[in-house]
């Protein structure tokens, strides 16, 4: 930068590092907000289901006991107000726009909340609708929100650039169907997305079958899906395949979004889990168990109580049956995530396979199971280096 700079850019030919350097578009949330994850869910086209798609998300989230937020991007179609049966006006306060919170209180703005009738036409050229969108982000007060769904309008035009561009998007969610046509557009916002350097999630195929109502059979209506080949050359997980169901859409008609159910979109919702367990402690324990007691000795387990634990907070808890031979155990729980072995006994071999894999192990393990696991989050559990001095019939791991 020269010294007689007059920081006047309009007026200056200097090719300096104010010139050049790369500008962040980024708008900043209101001062009163806090939000810890912001999530786009976007279609190349219309009639996807995409915000049916985010209403759903939403709930699912909300029903795991997470703070959700939704904002309604699409400007001049705003739909998820009525699925959620809002139909007051947002209010104010002297620190910004307050949102309008559904009966499962999920805190939702949109341009319907705004206007005086919410059947009047938005009629906006795109930098209008561009700066509404901001606004939404800006002076909406978004109070302790865990996830901040974005429902965009289809496409790549104005408004989902916006978003792309202000937003701190720590992911999206491309919506599809199965025809061909649709997943030529998924590759358009794969694209997008690359482009704008936006990690894309994965994808969710909406209307992917339907159920026959007497035998649960699945029944392909439209041609064979492409958007596994669309996944593969992206390297994208598909999150969830949501069949049609009429139950959706009187759901939606008549604002009960939040009385569904939706199993199918398990996959997805453990992948969102997945950004906040990212930036907190977390740990998977494994446990060799018989009979629903710890069993003595590791090697000849069947079965492992896993247990996951944020910030030290027992938050799942499965059963793994092992169906590989037992001298696989230790590769077996390490693709499994675990990171600590609890267990009374454990063969030589064993012990050196689960920390040549960097997996903990704390030996001389005894009593009840929830005990033991409250014990090791106290930190009162010490390794007493236990091993297993059985016959050579025994299937622990002795090298």
């Amino acid at each position: 930068m020269s010294q007689n700079c007059n920081h006047n850019c309009s007026s200056c030919g200097e090719n300096c590092s104010a010139r050049t350097a790369p500008q962040s578009f980024l708008v900043q949330a209101n001062p009163h907000s806090s939000i810890k994850k912001v999530i786009g869910v976007v279609s190349g086209k219309g009639g996807v289901g995409k915000s049916s798609v985010s209403a759903m998300l939403a709930v699912a989230m909300r029903k795991k006991g997470y703070r959700v937020g939704i904002i309604d991007a699409d400007i001049t179609g705003p739909s998820i107000p009525n699925m959620f049966n809002i139909h007051t006006h947002a209010g104010g306060c002297e620190d910004g726009i307050l949102p309008e919170v559904s009966k499962s209180g999920i805190e939702i703005m949109s341009m319907n909340l705004l206007l005086e009738n919410e059947n009047d036409a938005v009629i906006f050229r795109g930098p209008v609708l561009a700066g509404i969108v901001k606004q939404f982000y800006t002076d909406v007060i978004w109070e302790d929100i865990d996830y901040l769904f974005v429902d965009m309008p289809p496409g790549t035009g104005d408004v989902p650039l916006t978003v792309f561009q202000s937003y701190p998007l720590d992911g999206i969610v491309i919506v599809s169907t199965p025809q061909s046509l649709v997943s030529m557009i998924v590759s358009k916002a794969c694209d997008m997305a690359k482009q704008m350097d936006i990690p894309v999630l994965g994808l969710i195929e909406n209307m992917s079958y339907v159920e026959c109502p007497d035998c649960g059979k699945k029944l392909d209506i439209f041609p064979t899906s492409h958007v596994d080949e669309v996944a593969d050359q992206y390297g994208l997980p598909i999150l969830a395949r949501l069949p049609m169901l009429a139950s959706i859409m009187q759901a939606a008609d008549v604002g009960r979004i939040e009385d569904l159910n939706m199993p199918y979109l398990k996959g997805a919702v453990e992948e969102l889990e997945k950004l906040i367990y990212r930036e907190e402690k977390r740990e998977i324990i494994a446990i060799p168990v018989i009979d629903s007691s710890i069993n003595d000795h590791f090697g000849r387990s069947e079965q492992f109580m896993v247990v996951s634990l944020v910030d030290d907070v027992v938050i799942d808890k499965r059963i793994e049956t092992m169906r590989e031979l037992h001298s696989a155990i230790p590769t077996v729980l390490a693709s499994l995530g675990v990171s600590v072995v609890l267990c009374k006994g454990m063969g030589v071999g064993a012990y050196n396979a689960l920390r040549s894999r960097d997996i903990k192990v704390i030996r001389g393990v005894e009593g009840d199971i929830d005990r033991v696991i409250e014990q090791y989050v106290l930190g009162n559990l010490v390794d007493t280096e236990n091993v297993c001095e059985h016959d050579h019939d025994c299937k622990c791991e002795h090298e």
